[in-house]
């Protein structure tokens, strides 16, 4: 099925936020969907202005997405798709491994405590992504059938990776997600009452809190400060405590696993008492 202009025009803004230029991006696409071609047949093709189209191929070549197969005249074919999607992710890797490496040199040996201000709904949605993908052993979160669907690649992947995933929803959420805890209401029935809402802990050290709903001005915070990464546990310990009260279900696992960090309420209550 042929891509529609709209669809073209996002896979240059994609390659574009990866770095390349507009002019790079239609030759590339161009090239995609006939090659192999000349200079001249793809400037015609791609829109790109035919004195700027073989600086284009040159940058191209050099960063290997074309390839020059034939002399008088030259014609160029593109790095396949699959072979383009593998060279970027492997370069983007590295440049970010070394970027990581490199900053927590800066900061040395350091540690403070970071909250950050998350704005936009597509911004929480991407701290939420983040938090899952770099989790060790244990994500937690009490969220909306939306925003569960929306992350859905990331939990199923932390799954595979042994990470423990326990979610807290007042909807029905797929059982692929994780462990689900849910009073299964329909979403149109809540969003009468309540807006949507996040709580997201990564390995009981990271926090995402905040508002979720679809609205560039939503806010959200992300944090590793160990007081408010408490209390987003104690807001899923009560959410759960309470979900299986009402529902005759056994979740002492769950909230046994999720007060290791808090403070041993019943052991203090024993000292007063004594």
């Amino acid at each position: 099925m042929a891509r529609t202009p709209e669809a073209e025009d996002q896979l240059v803004e994609n390659m574009k936020a990866l770095g390349f230029t507009a002019t790079d991006a239609k030759a590339y696409l161009a090239l995609v969907k006939n090659s192999p071609a000349t200079g001249y047949e793809l400037a015609t093709r791609s829109g790109v202005p035919r004195s700027a189209i073989y600086g284009v191929l040159k940058r191209l070549e050099a960063l290997g997405l074309v390839n020059p197969i034939q002399d008088k005249p030259v014609r160029y074919v593109p790095l396949a798709p699959e072979r383009l999607h593998h060279l970027l992710s492997t370069r983007f890797r590295r440049s970010l491994d070394e970027l990581k490496g490199g900053l927590e040199h800066l900061a040395g040996q350091r540690k403070q405590a970071v909250t950050w201000t998350v704005h936009g709904y597509s911004a929480m949605l991407e701290q939420a992504e983040g938090l899952i993908v770099n989790a060790k052993s244990s994500v937690y979160a009490s969220m909306w059938g939306r925003e569960a669907e929306r992350l859905a690649p990331q939990l199923v992947e932390a799954q595979a990776r042994d990470v423990k995933v326990v979610l807290f929803s007042f909807n029905a959420l797929d059982p692929s997600y994780g462990q689900v805890l849910s009073y299964e209401i329909a979403e149109a029935e809540l969003e009468s009452y309540w807006q949507h809402k996040v709580i997201l802990v990564a390995d009981q050290q990271r926090a995402l809190v905040g508002g979720a709903e679809d609205m560039d001005n939503n806010r959200a915070v992300v944090t590793d400060e160990p007081a408010l990464v408490e209390m987003a546990v104690s807001n899923l310990v009560l959410d759960i405590t309470l979900l299986g009260q009402r529902k005759g279900l056994d979740v002492s696992e769950v909230v046994t696993h999720l007060t290791k960090m808090l403070a041993p309420v019943e052991e203090l209550a024993h000292i007063l008492e004594s």
